[in-house]
């Protein structure tokens, strides 16, 4: 009985760590927590939606931005909530708002252009543009996780910056949290105590 309550356990603690929702940005379906959460570093002067960059380039709002002119601005986002990892196609999208304009990433010493593209979409009350990244473009190897990436705004284009919102990996892994894996890992201890104790009665 004790064994089958402790499996119990075991089993609901894999489902918690496998379980997660869903969030949609611009037609884009992206798993819980996909999106950039922290700023590492940011290089230039910037104008934002309200709020300080970190705060608006790290929130899940589409309709937040932050756009700078400084020749050379650049942002260095992380994701801690989730594992990235390079998929099967694109691997990101990058969210920006108004006027389709190009985004730069950068990854080591290599920084390609992308170009965004409407998504039919709205939010803050500007036209919701995206750019899709695929990490192979960089070389980097099928399955390789990252936890972080620099992106340029200062790819002018007639005058225009990009305003970048939102930044979502296609492709994650969940993180579990602490309290999960400590039951998961406690309930198999408890397991491999059990059938010690059965092989030796």
């Amino acid at each position: 009985m004790k064994i089958k309550r402790v499996l119990t356990a075991a089993a609901l603690a894999v489902a918690a760590m496998g379980a997660s929702a869903t969030t949609t940005v611009g037609g884009i379906s992206f798993a819980d927590n996909a999106f950039a959460d922290a700023l590492y570093y940011s290089f230039g002067s910037y104008t934002t939606s309200g709020g300080s960059v970190a705060q608006v380039l790290t929130d899940t709002d589409p309709g937040t931005y932050a756009f700078s002119f400084t020749p050379g601005a650049s942002v260095l986002l992380g994701f801690t909530d989730n594992n990235v990892f390079n998929g099967s196609g694109a691997d990101l999208a990058i969210f920006e708002l108004g006027v389709a304009d190009t985004v730069k990433v950068s990854f080591g010493t290599q920084t390609l252009s992308f170009q965004t593209v409407a998504t039919g979409y709205s939010a803050g009350g500007y036209a919701l543009n995206v750019a899709y990244v695929d990490f192979s473009a960089f070389g980097i190897a099928n399955g390789a996780n990252l936890q972080y990436q620099s992106i340029g705004l200062d790819s002018a284009q007639g005058g225009t910056v990009p305003s970048l919102s939102l930044v979502g990996a296609l492709h994650v892994t969940a993180v579990p949290e602490p309290e999960t894996f400590a039951m998961l890992l406690a309930g198999l201890g408890a397991i491999g105590a059990m059938v010690r104790r059965r092989k030796r009665v």
